[in-house]
């Protein structure tokens, strides 16, 4: 799974690197992004839709802050109804209800420059170590985006939309295989547009094509061990990525 990332870059950084149109929402970097923070996403958004859904005329990329931790559209708590739903399986996300329906149409990239994961040793303890892009590059994974309405404020009031996005997850690539038995699922360079077109339906043959690449990126992958530090959510900074 993918429980805590990495985001050390500036919005404008990221844009540049996953050559975004538009910025709607600045962030901060963060070194110990966790479940319900705000994070950023990357859509590709039109301005008009047709009845399916499918976009019409020109197509912006814009830079969003969403909550993590996806919000189905039909939730009637929202994010009170239980824990935050952060990663999607990607064996089963077209047959359970809360993710089906953003597979069609509502996909996201997520930037990260990588992700903390812990190892089990034989005696329980546990070391983080931290899967990373490389000092100078970034991971996007594939993620959903949902819109939800809360209902016990009026049409018009602005705060009343909820954005919300979870990370997909897949079995490890062989090189990742003895940290986690799952990794996120990286978009490689030919797979992110496709996954952010949301002219192609998402179905299973998507899913595979997009794991097949992951599986190349997951190659490419750095990862070393890093400090106990991680493990507590109020840790920031970058100290926390340094090897040990």
């Amino acid at each position: 799974m993918c429980g805590r990332f990495v985001v050390a870059k500036t919005s404008g950084q990221i844009s540049t690197i996953f050559e975004v149109d538009e910025i709607i929402d600045e962030l901060p970097a963060g070194y110990n992004i966790a479940p319900t923070n705000k994070v950023s996403i990357v859509v590709d958004r039109a301005f008009e839709k047709d009845q399916d859904g499918a976009p019409l005329g020109d197509i912006s990329r814009e830079l969003h802050a969403a909550c993590w931790g996806l919000v189905p559209r039909w939730s009637k708590g929202g994010p009170a109804d239980g824990a935050p739903l952060i990663n999607a399986r990607m064996e089963t996300v077209l047959e359970k209800p809360s993710f089906k329906d953003s597979v069609v149409r509502r996909r996201c990239l997520v930037p990260a420059s990588g992700y903390y994961e812990w190892v089990v040793a034989s005696d329980g303890s546990k070391q983080p170590y931290y899967v990373n892009a490389g000092e100078d590059g970034m991971f996007g994974f594939a993620g959903l985006f949902e819109w939800w309405a809360d209902p016990t404020k009026a049409a018009g009031d602005p705060g009343r939309w909820l954005l919300s996005t979870t990370i997909l997850t897949k079995p490890s690539a062989p090189e990742l295989a003895h940290i986690h038995e799952r990794n996120p699922v990286f978009l490689s360079g030919d797979t992110m547009d496709i996954w952010l077109d949301s002219s192609i339906e998402g179905d299973r043959d998507l899913l595979t094509a997009i794991a097949h690449d992951s599986d190349l990126v997951a190659g490419d992958a750095l990862f070393y061990k890093v400090g106990s530090e991680v493990g507590k959510v109020a840790s920031q900074g970058a100290e926390l990525i340094r090897a040990i």
